[in-house]
């Protein structure tokens, strides 16, 4: 069981952007755990060699993505539509995935590697299954 993830998925604003990221992100077609791995995976592309090997390293401090490079990881297009499902603007949205999405990178790559598609389905399966017992009978959304 996957520590790191099922402690980011506990906070039921965060488990919601990343389930609505995973469904509005390319590429289209696949499961939604293939879609966020990809974004995941662009990531190394997107940001520096220093900002990823520090969400890689399970002993570094994540070092922060800024909103432009959330944007050139997954483009504006699907933040517009991640906002529209969040009922929040494109750029609240772009700053919310900047604080996500180190950490969500560090949740999921174990021994300095991010997992494939099938595991981070799995872990993200078992993490919300956590959640939901742990939350009693009445659910994670009571305020």
């Amino acid at each position: 069981m996957n520590g790191k993830l099922s402690t980011l998925l506990d906070d039921p604003e965060v488990r919601e952007l990343i389930f609505a990221m995973a469904s509005v992100t390319p590429p289209s077609g696949g499961s939604a755990a293939a879609r966020l791995h990809a974004v995941l995976l662009h990531l190394a592309e997107t940001t520096t060699k220093e900002q990823y090997g520090s969400w890689l390293s399970d002993g570094a401090v994540n070092k922060a993505i800024t909103v432009e490079q959330v944007r050139m990881t997954i483009g504006d297009s699907a933040i517009d539509d991640l906002a529209q499902l969040m009922s929040a603007s494109p750029g609240i949205v772009a700053w919310q995935l900047a604080a996500v999405l180190p950490d969500l990178v560090d949740a999921v790559s174990p021994g300095g590697a991010v997992v494939d598609a099938d595991r981070l389905a799995r872990e993200i399966a078992e993490a919300s299954a956590d959640d939901d017992r742990s939350a009693g009978s009445f659910g994670s959304r009571v305020h």
